[in-house]
C-alpha cells in the first residue's frame, strides 16, 4: 500500500538547508487569485473554489516570494495559478492535436495576439497575464519566459501523447522532459524581475546557472513527484512519475525505488549548492548573482513547506500552520 506511514516518513524526512518565509501580505494575495480566477472562469462554482483555496496556492507562492512587491508577488501568484490549472487540464486531456490547438492560441496571445470570446478560459487568462506582463518585464525576460512557456507547452504535448499510446517512457527520457512539463522554469524565468532587476544574458545562459537552474529544478520535481505518486497511482496504471518509472525499468520494489528516487533528489540538492558556489564568481557583483540564486532557493524550501501542508497531494492531511 502505497499510503502506509514508512512511504510519508521517508518523503518528510526531505528537509532543503534554506531559510524558511512566509509574505506578509498572503492574504490578500489569496483574495486576489480568487478574484482573478472567477472574472475568467477559470472556478464556475463554490466547490471549486474551496479546491482552490484548500491547495494553498498564494501560500506557496507567498512562501517562495517573501521579500517581493505586491505587484509582483500578484503577477507570480497569478501565473503559478495558471500553470497548475493547465497542468490539471493536461492530465485529463483526450486529444494531442485539440490540446496542441490551445496551445497555439496560448503562444499566440503571449507574444501580443489578441484573445476572442471563443477561447478557452486558460487563453483569455493568459492574455490578461501578458498584457500585465509586459508592463513590468523588458524585453529580456519576455524572451526567457516566452521560450521557456513553449517549451514547457511542448512537454506538455509529450506527455499526453506517451498516455495516451500507452507507452512507459524510460528514466532518462522522462528526466528530460520532466525538467520542461513541470513549468518551474518559465517561473525561474521571472525570478530576478520579481526582485527588481534583471540578471544579465551573458550570466544567465552560461552553462553553470543553466546547470544550477536544471540541477534545481530536477530536485524540485523529484520532491513533486514523490508526494504526488500515491495520487497518481491510483489515477493512472503508467503514470509519469519518476518513482513508478524506477519501479518498472529497474525491477525494484516500492521501497528500494523510494530511496533511489531520493538518492538522485539528494543528489541534485548537493549538485546546486556546488554550482552555487562557483556561480558567484561569475561577475564582479556576486551579489547580483546570489539574489538570484536565492530566488531559486526561496521556491525550493516553499515547495518544501507547501507540499506539507496543500490538500492537493494528501486531502485527509491534517495541517499545522508554522510560518
Amino acid at each position: 500500500m502505497v499510503n502506509e506511514l514508512w512511504y510519508w516518513q521517508a518523503v518528510e524526512a526531505i528537509n532543503y538547508p534554506f531559510p524558511q518565509r512566509l509574505h506578509r501580505d498572503v492574504s490578500w494575495l489569496e483574495s486576489e487569485i480568487i478574484g482573478w480566477c472567477r472574472t475568467y472562469h477559470l472556478i464556475q462554482d463554490h466547490l471549486q473554489e474551496q479546491r482552490l483555496r484548500s491547495a494553498l496556492l498564494a501560500e506557496f507562492v507567498a512562501r517562495a516570494n517573501a521579500e517581493a512587491p505586491r505587484s509582483m508577488l500578484r503577477l507570480i501568484g497569478l501565473w503559478t495559478v495558471w500553470f497548475f490549472l493547465l497542468d490539471d487540464l493536461t492530465d485529463t486531456a483526450s486529444s494531442v492535436e485539440a490540446l496542441a490547438g490551445l496551445h497555439v492560441r496560448i503562444l499566440t496571445v503571449v507574444t501580443g495576439g489578441k484573445a476572442c470570446d471563443c477561447d478557452h478560459p486558460l487563453t483569455r487568462a493568459a492574455a490578461d497575464l501578458s498584457a500585465l506582463l509586459r508592463q513590468y518585464a523588458g524585453k529580456v525576460t519576455l524572451v526567457r519566459f516566452q521560450r521557456a512557456l513553449a517549451q514547457t507547452l511542448e512537454a506538455h504535448l509529450w506527455e499526453v501523447s506517451t498516455r495516451i499510446a500507452d507507452i512507459q517512457p524510460d528514466s532518462a527520457t522522462y528526466t528530460n522532459m520532466r525538467i520542461w512539463s513541470g513549468a518551474f522554469l518559465p517561473m525561474i524565468a521571472l525570478a530576478d524581475m520579481a526582485r527588481g532587476f534583471v540578471l544579465p544574458s551573458h550570466i544567465f545562459d552560461h552553462a553553470i546557472v543553466q546547470e544550477l537552474i536544471h540541477t534545481a529544478t530536477q530536485a524540485v520535481l523529484w520532491y513533486n513527484d514523490l508526494w504526488s505518486y500515491p495520487k497518481e497511482i491510483q489515477a493512472h496504471k503508467a503514470p509519469h512519475n519518476i518513482v513508478h518509472i524506477l519501479v518498472s525499468e529497474h525491477r525494484l520494489s516500492l521501497p528500494e525505488a523510494l530511496s533511489l528516487a531520493i538518492a538522485q533528489h539528494d543528489q541534485a540538492v548537493q549538485r546546486f549548492l556546488h554550482l552555487k558556489t562557483q556561480a558567484r564568481y561569475l561577475d564582479d557583483n556576486d551579489y547580483t548573482v546570489l539574489r538570484f540564486v536565492e530566488s531559486i532557493e526561496g521556491w525550493l524550501r516553499a515547495t518544501q513547506d507547501w507540499s506539507r501542508r496543500t490538500d492537493r497531494y494528501r486531502p485527509q492531511i491534517v495541517r499545522t500552520f508554522s510560518a
